[in-house]
């Protein structure tokens, strides 16, 4: 009798470079396909390397689908977040890689988290055989459902989480993007901001110090667009810059234009 194949996975790097070893919004998402338990593992231990150094914006995440589920493991307040549809009461506890590998394979999981596939209740017997099965494919039920529903509705502009906005064609485009270009800041202390914007939509984010030093810089890019019948611009962060007279909004902070 020949050796069961090998579980594999795929693995969807959303601001992450391959190998997860560094973070940014400039990075494309990257889908990484039969991905072997020894290369997730990896991927997971330079995530949690990484994840001190991450800050916000930034959301990098790692979304594993894998025969006993999806799961998503993000990059959040300086360590990894593990949520899981499968069970979410259990996935709350799981901090530690060997937890989320075992979690992800259908394994139970050892510490303070519940057993996987365990009953709700104390007392009662955990689900094996078909019982176990028929619980695992009813899961997968649930969860082709919630993602029919996210996709068809991330497929509806504006999407779920921006105001609506329509793209401007190129010429009007062209024209926005130069005037709108320059630098903007919302001061000079410690903790303010300043966002250069360049002519062809290349925009760089920076973060002041003392004495205007630069201890937090982010590039992206931007097109032309148009929201509430106002100009804007559309990141590739997938948020909008609202354009005034003299001014850009970018997450509710003003930013004033400069000379410099």
């Amino acid at each position: 009798m020949s050796a069961p194949d090998a579980i594999s996975y795929e693995v969807d790097l959303t601001q992450l470079a391959p190998g997860a070893t560094r973070a940014g919004a400039g990075f494309a998402p990257l889908h990484l396909a039969k991905v072997s338990e020894k290369d997730l593992r990896a991927l997971l231990l330079a995530a949690e390397a990484l994840a001190p150094q991450v800050s916000y914006p930034l959301a990098p995440e790692l979304r594993i689908t894998a025969p006993a589920g999806k799961f998503v493991v993000m990059l959040k307040e300086g360590h990894l977040r593990f949520v899981s549809w499968v069970a979410a009461k259990s996935a709350a506890n799981i901090s530690s890689v060997d937890q989320m590998l075992a979690f992800i394979r259908g394994d139970t999981v050892g510490g303070d988290a519940d057993e996987v596939w365990s009953a709700a209740s104390a007392g009662r017997q955990p689900l094996t055989g078909g019982k176990r099965l028929g619980l695992l494919a009813l899961l997968v039920l649930v969860v082709v459902g919630v993602n029919y529903f996210t996709v068809s509705q991330a497929r509806k502009p504006p999407g779920n989480f921006l105001p609506e906005f329509r793209l401007l064609d190129p010429e009007p485009a062209d024209r926005l993007l130069a005037r709108v270009a320059g630098n903007y800041e919302t001061g000079s202390a410690p903790g303010d901001r300043r966002l250069q914007i360049g002519p062809k939509g290349a925009v760089t984010w920076i973060k002041f110090g003392r004495a205007r030093s630069t201890v937090e810089i982010r590039t992206f890019t931007a097109q032309a667009a148009e929201s509430g019948g106002a100009p804007a611009l559309l990141t590739s962060r997938q948020s909008l810059i609202k354009i005034k007279d003299s001014s850009v909004i970018l997450f509710g902070d003003t930013y004033v234009r400069v000379l410099n």
